[in-house]
């Protein structure tokens, strides 16, 4: 898989996401097994939109030179591998139910696709 269709996933998984929170996040809450309260649709509503930048800061980095983008990557590694925490962590504990699992598998695949990239790529690599 080239970096530019990586990106594209991640960049289509974070808006799709992102719109999900902000537009409808009770639903999209409730389909985690997440209790509904105002501030718990404030908090995803804020999730969304953060998940909307970052979805966009993905699409437009699609193009990007390589050494452009290993502070993406090593951004994205690091929230990626503190989301799967989180997310494992909440899903074990009950507080997700199983689509806790979708969402690890999202995370893996960040931290999984943006390390690779990182390890594989000379000009990632370079300092």
């Amino acid at each position: 898989m080239t970096m530019k269709t990586f990106f594209t996933i991640l960049a289509v998984l974070a808006l799709i996401h992102g719109i999900g929170f902000v537009l409808a996040p009770e639903e999209v809450a409730a389909s985690y097994g997440l209790a509904n309260s105002p501030s718990s649709v404030l908090l995803a509503r804020l999730f969304g939109a953060a998940l909307l930048g970052l979805g966009l800061i993905f699409w437009f980095a699609r193009d990007s030179s390589a050494e452009a983008l290993r502070g993406l990557m090593i951004a994205t590694v690091v929230g990626n591998v503190v989301g799967l925490v989180v997310v494992v962590l909440g899903t074990i504990a009950g507080t997700l139910n199983s689509m806790g699992w979708i969402a690890a598998l999202i995370y893996l695949f960040g931290a999984a696709g943006c390390g690779y990239y990182l390890t594989r790529s000379p000009q990632l690599s370079a300092r």
